[in-house]
């Protein structure tokens, strides 16, 4: 396809997209918009073969990161199932560690990304990494976090491994990988936020709800991607907050 956007504006092409054109007039074969397209260059002979093989492209890369997602979520399935809601929190732990149930995950997408960045040219595999981080992101935010309640361990122990471990697997092909796990990214300082600033974000939110006010307190946060009712549901998933006897 590269070539063909190339020899489009080859002098030989277009003194041959010339000829076909009035080729075309003389045989009425061509509708008058066509036509006009083809007399004002807006097009070139190769524009039909060069678009689909760019539709091509796009589904056999569709199709891999839909292959390669899949063994991905198969693997995470351990660690949906780990226990946020009784992990130890991190004054209690000399070091912090990867969470167990996470190796399969990383592992597989490690090996995945390092099989495919030989395969692919640089163009491709550049497309395909982005394309299977906007589901992963999507997938451990809807099918992890929202889908468990965190304690102030497991909030901790969450960001630890996506912040310190599944970021930096993609730091070798971008600068700031976390830039590519919005969702997650946000999910983690929602659930990580210390009790007062939670509870003072917790009552400006429920007391503007959708106005200005209330974006400008996430933003102050580090929240740009999620709306104000995702950030609330998150909240929800907080359990540890000060007992007031209500």
């Amino acid at each position: 396809s590269t070539v063909l956007a190339d020899w489009a504006d080859n002098v030989f092409f277009l003194q041959l997209q010339q000829a076909a054109l009035e080729v075309f007039a003389e045989n009425s074969a061509l509708s008058k918009l066509q036509l006009g397209q083809l007399a004002a260059m807006e097009s070139s002979v190769f524009d039909d073969m060069v678009n689909l093989l760019e539709r091509l492209k796009h589904d056999m890369l569709t199709r891999q990161v839909d292959h390669v997602f899949r063994e991905v979520k198969d693997a995470a399935k351990l660690y949906k199932k780990e226990r946020w809601l009784s992990l130890p929190s991190q004054s209690e732990q000399a070091v912090m560690s990867l969470s167990t149930s996470a190796c399969p995950l990383l592992l597989t997408l490690r090996d995945r990304l390092l099989q495919l960045e030989q395969q692919l040219c640089f163009s491709l595999f550049k497309i395909f990494w982005q394309m299977l981080v906007e589901k992963l992101d999507v997938h451990i935010y809807q099918e992890i976090i929202l889908a468990n309640h965190f304690n102030e361990g497991g909030a901790a122990q969450l960001q630890f491994d996506m912040t310190r471990n599944l970021f930096p697997l993609f730091s070798h092909y971008c600068k700031r990988p976390e830039n590519y796990f919005k969702h997650v990214k946000e999910a983690c300082i929602v659930l990580n936020l210390n009790v007062g600033s939670a509870l003072l974000l917790k009552d400006v939110l429920q007391s503007a709800s959708g106005q200005p006010p209330a974006t400008a307190a996430l933003n102050e946060v580090g929240i740009y991607k999620l709306a104000q009712q995702d950030v609330e549901i998150l909240l929800n998933l907080r359990t540890n907050w000060p007992n007031t006897g209500k």
